[in-house]
This record gives C-alpha cells, structure tokens and sequence, in this order.
C-alpha cells in the first residue's frame, strides 16, 4: 500500500475540489496528458490568423504536419464558440491516429470554455492515466499471493465475493478481475472521495481469513493498466 503521507496528501487535494468537476472517462497515456497541459501553456490565440474557419481547415488538411494540427486543436478549444466546439467534437469521430488522444482532450478542453462562459463559473477537469465513468475513477489493483503461484478456484471466488462486497459498499464497481501466476489484479471504478486504501485493506483481511494467501502489500494505481511482464518485474523486487 501506499504510505499514510500519501494517502492524506491525496485526501486534502480531494476535500478541496469543488461540486462541478468532471471526468475525463478516456484512458489516455499520461504522457500525452502532460504534453497537452504543457503545451497548452504556450498557446495564444492570434485574432490576425487564428479564425475559426481557418483553424477548422487546418485540422482537417491531410497535408498539415501532426504538429500544427496538434497546435490548431489547441487553439480552437480555447474559442468560445459551438461552432469550434461542434468542430473539434467532429474531428473526433475519424481522427488521425496519432491526433487521436489528442483531440479528446481538446473536446475536453472545448467543453471546459464553453461550460466557464455559460455557467460563469470555474470548471474542473480532473484526468487519469485510466480515465472514469460518470463520476468515478478507474483504478487498477494488484494483488501479489504470499508464497503460491496460483491460488485455488475457491480463493478466487473469494476474492471476487470481497470485492464486489467492499466495492459496493462504497459504491463502486468491477469492471475487470484478471487471475495470474504470482498475482491477480482487479480494474475497479470507484467515486472521487471512496476511502480506496480501506476497502483495500478489508478485502485483504476477510479473504485472507481463507487460507491467507493474500500479500498484505496489495498495490494500486490510477496512471495505467500495467502489462502481465510489467507487473512480473514489479514483483521481483517486491517484500510479499
């Protein structure tokens, strides 16, 4: 688990949010996420060259470089207007590939503008590497065993009864549960202020009153969906 530092870190940043948030549902590398922002950052809008028209047929131009259809998507998301809104919500519908991320942070971003400009309020946008639903975050948990490489069909159930138990009783949800050699994982949607450390550690108590086959280390993230080899190199250097 994470430590409790951290975990109250997160928590008073949670308990500072405000009502009006939104999701991005879309898992989008964090990479990409954080280019977006910092390059968001040096982006001005020039009235002289930067019409709406003109912005549109620069994104759709087959001939335009990913960089500047990269910067177009940019500064149409920050006009106030249905019209690039509508644009970009388009564009999304058959981008190129390497745009692709791309552009569904521009729609975001679009919807932010427009949102702030009717509601004449500040808008929040909270993004993952794993995305939500509605009004939930994704989260991804990973579940070493203590000294077996498999664990048997009835822990399995077990675990899968425990989480659907804690999870709703935060109400949350499964999405995924993954059964591996040395560990399982579980992909989970959970809302914005679940006490996610807790249902952890209780999933872990009850099922191991089965066997105890369960690490008491269980680990979880928000930034991506590790691959099977990944998790395996974790677990390597990993105290079960």
């Amino acid at each position: 688990m994470n430590t409790e530092e951290t975990y109250n870190n997160l928590d008073e940043v949670i308990n500072n949010i405000p009502k009006n948030y939104r999701i991005l549902e879309e898992t989008i590398d964090i990479e990409v996420q954080k280019e977006f922002f910092e390059s968001g950052k040096t982006i001005q809008l020039d009235p002289d060259n930067d019409d709406i028209k003109t912005l549109i047929a620069n994104i759709n131009d087959p001939e335009m470089s990913i960089a500047l259809q990269k910067i177009a998507l940019q500064k149409l998301a920050l006009i106030d207007s249905v019209e690039a809104f509508r644009a970009i919500e388009k564009y999304n519908e058959n981008p190129k590939a390497e745009l692709k991320s791309w552009a569904v942070l521009s729609l975001q971003q679009s919807r932010m503008v427009m949102q702030c400009s009717l509601l004449d309020e500040q808008q929040v946008f909270i993004s993952t590497g794993l995305g939500g639903k509605n009004d939930k975050l994704r989260y991804l948990i990973i579940f070493p065993y203590k000294t077996i490489d498999f664990i048997s069909p009835v822990q399995q159930k077990s675990l899968q009864s425990e989480l659907e138990f804690f999870l709703k009783s935060g109400n949350g949800e499964i999405e995924e549960i993954e059964i591996y050699s040395q560990y399982a994982t579980a992909l989970v949607l959970l809302p914005l202020d679940a006490p996610i450390q807790e249902i952890v550690k209780n999933i872990l108590t009850e099922c191991n009153q089965l066997g105890d086959f369960l690490s008491e280390n269980a680990m979880i993230t928000n930034m991506k969906k590790f691959e099977h080899n990944e998790i395996l190199d974790i677990l390597e250097n990993y105290e079960r």
